[in-house]
């Protein structure tokens, strides 16, 4: 029996393992990039328990490590206490959400592409230091509902008050 003899009787086993191969693969990309990311080691001291009361924004983007996009498929949150995380339910396998108290981030703020473009790279976990960067209004959103919680409000305070 040649292939294609074998493919027109048992054709119905391709039909099944086509989607079987298909959703194993990405199950592989979803915990790779969890892995590789660092969003599996934030996950063992910051996983959210239940929902998140503070300000978010959905289909958000961020940078994880310098290389790991999350392009257009999180949810960001912030109140006065926490920052929240989380990926969109298509892509979440292997991504629970995040609750990162802002105690634990450093954050660094900055412009980019020529100065247009504001960006905030926050360093998560005091253990863990994962680098997670964000770039255009979502920074100042962060800014705005954490209040005084963000990292830099004080900082930035003062700079505010030497230039009046």
């Amino acid at each position: 029996m040649n292939l294609q003899q074998w493919i027109d009787a048992n054709g119905w086993v391709l039909l099944i393992l086509a989607p079987v191969f298909v959703i194993a693969v990405l199950c592989a990309v979803f915990f790779v990039v969890s892995q590789l990311g660092g969003w599996a080691l934030m996950s063992k001291r910051f996983r959210a328990e239940g929902e998140f009361a503070g300000e978010s924004w959905n289909w958000q983007s961020a940078q994880l490590r310098g290389w790991c996009n999350y392009n257009n498929c999180l949810t960001v949150g912030a109140d006065r206490e926490n920052l929240y995380l989380s990926v969109v339910l298509p892509f979440r396998l292997f991504h629970p959400a995040l609750l990162i108290p802002w105690r634990e981030i450093e954050v660094e703020t900055g412009k980019v592409l020529f100065g247009f473009i504001d960006t905030a790279v926050f360093r998560i976990g005091t253990e863990e230091r994962v680098r997670v960067r964000i770039f255009g209004k979502l920074v100042d959103r962060l800014r705005q509902a954490a209040g005084p919680g963000w990292p830099l409000f004080h900082i930035e305070e003062l700079e505010r008050q030497t230039r009046q």
